[in-house]
């Protein structure tokens, strides 16, 4: 393949920077999510009762957000290195740029709906 590399992003320090950072980031958060699932259950199952009364507190759908975006960042960040690293088309790197954002925004809006509709449903 020839590829000219003053065609693609001039931003791939930053990227590289902003992946290491959101790898952290997701590490700590998963740690959280890891221990607040299985952990603290005081030897319970993990039951749909179980997540609903946690999401009634103010911080558990705020750091589930945080987890979301970060892992959401992430990945998609990800994704896109490979993508342009191994497409020369200014076409196709733009296609496939869209089709991330896209598939992002949609993750992010149904991922986002979840986490309200945990934090607004009461307990039976």
């Amino acid at each position: 393949m020839n590829k000219n590399f003053k065609q693609t992003s001039k931003t791939g320090s930053l990227a590289w920077l902003l992946q290491r950072i959101s790898a952290v980031i997701l590490f700590i958060l998963l740690l959280f999510h890891f221990i607040t699932y299985h952990f603290l259950t005081q030897g319970r199952i993990t039951d749909y009762k179980y997540v609903l009364a946690k999401a009634q507190s103010w911080w558990f759908p705020l750091l589930q957000f945080m987890f979301l975006l970060t892992a959401l960042y992430h990945g998609l960040n990800g994704v896109w290195s490979v993508l342009e690293d191994y497409t020369a088309s200014k076409f196709w790197r733009l296609v496939w740029y869209s089709l991330l954002l896209t598939v992002g925004t949609i993750l992010l809006f149904v991922g986002t709906l979840t986490i309200i509709k945990l934090y607004t449903l009461k307990i039976a």
